[in-house]
């Protein structure tokens, strides 16, 4: 048994070692990237099709939000998630399968804490149609190939103005 703990020992202590063994002559600089996390790289294995998610994400009065993180979630399990850039932009290209019964939404969560995140629907399975998972006040885009979806982050008093003024709540 000690020799086992002391093989495991070694085997992790190089394991934490060689990575910058492997690089100890580079001295450039890494490069930035924007922050993107891929979480599954196909959502629909038989007949999935190339979808472009693009957008802007802004306040209350037009200005662009940065860092806003947009997350992609399929059937309920996140599959994508990426940060706006400087400009409020973002961009998801996924592979998504049209013809499953599935929810598909996207998340929008602010980076500072004044500001209510957002949901918007892009489509709605049917079990979720027959048991009104989603709320009217749910925003909802129609899902298509090549889409663009902007939203608009305001402060939760702000929100919940829009939401009585709407009548999507009663």
């Amino acid at each position: 048994m000690k020799t086992f703990l002391a093989i495991l020992c070694a085997a992790l202590a190089l394991a934490v070692c060689m990575p910058a063994l492997a690089v100890e002559g580079d001295l450039t600089p890494p490069v930035a990237t924007p922050t993107t996390t891929r979480l599954t790289s196909q959502t629909g294995l038989a007949a999935g099709s190339e979808t472009t998610i693009a957008g802007m994400v802004t306040d209350a009065n037009g200005s662009p939000l940065k860092d806003v993180s947009v997350k992609l979630y399929v059937g309920g399990l996140l599959t994508s998630e990426f940060k706006t850039s400087i400009d409020g932009m973002f961009e998801i290209v996924e592979l998504l399968d049209y013809g499953r019964d599935v929810t598909i939404d996207l998340w929008f969560v602010p980076p500072t804490p004044d500001l209510v995140m957002e949901n918007v629907l892009l489509k709605e399975s049917s079990s979720a149609i027959a048991h009104s998972l989603y709320s009217k006040c749910v925003k909802r885009v129609r899902l298509d190939p090549i889409m663009d979806v902007f939203v608009k982050l305001v402060d939760s008093q702000t929100r919940a103005a829009q939401i009585q003024r709407s009548g999507c709540a009663g």
